[in-house]
């Protein structure tokens, strides 16, 4: 399932395929920012991230209704069921640390989870029953999204039209993955880099300024752009390296690694927190400097392992290539379409960060958006 996921579903010609969802989802969501008014950057880029991901996995046919931009009218829902299994993956669970308890579910973790599960398992489900209903007797039909990729992959139809239970198990698991694994990482990676960007004016108008020579100030940014925006490259791998943490990876066979045993079914941390400070490697490590990105010696696949934003070898993140365009797609068009300030009366930002999946902001990042292109964009303005 791995190797199907990254060949058909989240390989640079499969994501090239579908961009145009991707680039209609995210231009819906800058539409639907208030200008003027108070901002979550976190809640905007969320829906920017999750809609897209929607978007090109099941938004671009006949097998699901779309809002504007191609977002699946599962969307909210979709969105909100992430948002708390982001926050129960997070919680601190006392059966992990003492595993005779797990079946007491002292903490009730495993039965929001059960319940969380079958509100996902519900919404898949009826968006691959639409899907598979709206094929029946359309011989050659094709859509242009990932769930047609996927049915075509998995398409192992009985005489009915229905998918066979293993395969239709496996592809609503595959699914799962796809739209959900790296939406909140990603979008806390958002809102990071916009933290330190506000932080730094200096690297704030060296990066608008890039976007307007290479985008053009009367343009919309399309993901074909991103190749060109070096600098908003760099931000993003600096942000990654001050801020990401590889998720924990379990051991599938015993192991020794520098001396020490690691059982099957051990749960291993990488301390990426402390390799990315590291000051043997990184001048002035704590300081945001995306200028030491520039030379390209680093990249997100983990070549060196004094830069590991998502992890490496066989193992590396299978979501890279999607969190990255992302990342780059959703940040330069916030920068792009909005000048961004702090809300009157606040001066200093809070770094603060607390444990989760990944390190989320104890105060999340609110900012003021004013419009750089308000009549292309459309966008609503509140003053």
């Amino acid at each position: 399932m791995r190797k199907v996921l990254a060949r058909e579903v989240i390989s640079n010609q499969a994501l090239d395929a579908c961009r145009a969802l991707r680039e209609g989802a995210v231009l819906a969501g800058i539409r639907e920012i208030r200008a003027g008014e108070p901002t979550g950057v976190f809640e905007a880029a969320f829906k920017m991230v999750v809609d897209s991901t929607l978007a090109m996995l099941w938004g671009g046919g006949g097998g699901s209704e779309s809002e504007g931009g191609g977002a699946p009218i599962f969307a909210a829902e979709y969105r909100q069921a992430i948002g708390e299994m982001t926050v129960l993956l997070g919680r601190p669970n006392v059966s992990d640390a003492f595993p005779l308890l797990t079946r007491f579910d002292l903490q009730g973790i495993q039965g929001q989870a059960t319940k969380l599960a079958k509100r996902f398992d519900c919404i898949i489900t009826s968006v691959i029953e639409r899907r598979l209903k709206d094929l029946e007797g359309k011989e050659g039909m094709v859509f242009k999204d990932l769930l047609q990729i996927l049915l075509q992959v998995q398409g192992r139809a009985d005489a009915t039209g229905r998918l066979l239970s293993d395969s239709f198990l496996h592809f609503k698991g595959l699914v799962l993955d796809v739209a959900s694994g790296g939406s909140d990482p990603a979008t806390t990676l958002i809102e990071w880099a916009m933290t330190e960007l506000l932080n730094d004016e200096k690297v704030m108008t060296k990066v608008v300024q890039e976007l307007d020579q290479v985008v053009g100030p009367n343009n919309v940014v399309e993901e074909h752009h991103l190749k060109e925006l070096n600098y908003l490259n760099a931000v993003v791998k600096e942000t990654c390296r001050l801020h990401v943490g590889i998720m924990a990876r379990v051991a599938s066979q015993p192991c020794t690694v520098a001396g020490y045993a690691v059982p099957k079914g051990a749960t291993v941390f990488i301390n990426t927190w402390a390799i990315h400070r590291d000051p043997e490697f990184w001048a002035d490590p704590l300081q945001f400097k995306p200028e030491r990105f520039l030379d390209g010696r680093f990249d997100f696949m983990g070549s060196s392992f004094q830069f590991l934003p998502f992890g490496s070898g066989r193992r590396v993140c299978v979501g890279l290539n999607l969190a990255e365009r992302l990342m780059k797609y959703v940040l330069a068009s916030m920068l792009h379409s909005f000048e961004w300030k702090l809300p009157d009366g606040e001066e200093k930002l809070d770094f603060s960060d607390k444990l989760g999946v990944v390190a989320k902001k104890v105060k999340p990042l609110v900012a003021i958006p004013f419009p750089r292109r308000l009549g292309k964009l459309g966008c609503e303005v509140q003053f």
